[in-house]
């Protein structure tokens, strides 16, 4: 599976970087993923066991909780610095958006309208039977 990387703050938003078997992400100028105000080798994405790891030896976050070794999903958000991205695996909806959504109940307003019917019909029997408009 190819998996990218989608730059979503930071100097390069909109970029997006394909990931490989390993892709380092730096401020060295031969990292893959150069990013200017970071450790040279600040941390690399590995494929490993048909996913990818993230090891990181600067600061890093994944879904704003701090990581330095960390699985990684299709549509986590990995930051680094002021630099955000999304993991995005091409054909493949994030995992969050995979999960089941809770089965949605009923709409409410069928309830209402025959409850409302009822209503009407009854105050029109007791309007012809018991109230002013009964026969004398």
């Amino acid at each position: 599976m190819k998996y990218r990387l989608k730059t979503a703050s930071g100097p390069d938003t909109g970029q997006t970087f394909d990931l490989g078997e390993s892709t380092w992400l730096g401020s060295d100028e031969n990292a893959d993923v150069r990013l200017d105000g970071l450790e040279a080798e600040h941390a690399r994405i590995i494929r490993r066991d048909g996913g990818l790891v993230l090891e990181a030896s600067g600061e890093a976050r994944v879904n704003g909780e701090p990581a330095d070794k960390v699985a990684l999903q299709s549509g986590d958000e990995i930051q680094f610095g002021t630099c955000r991205f999304v993991l995005q695996a091409p054909g493949l909806k994030p995992v969050r958006v995979l999960d089941q959504a809770p089965a949605r109940r009923a709409s409410g307003w069928k309830w209402l309208v025959a409850s409302g019917l009822l209503a009407a019909a009854g105050v029109a029997g007791w309007w012809f039977l018991l109230g002013p408009g009964a026969a004398a």
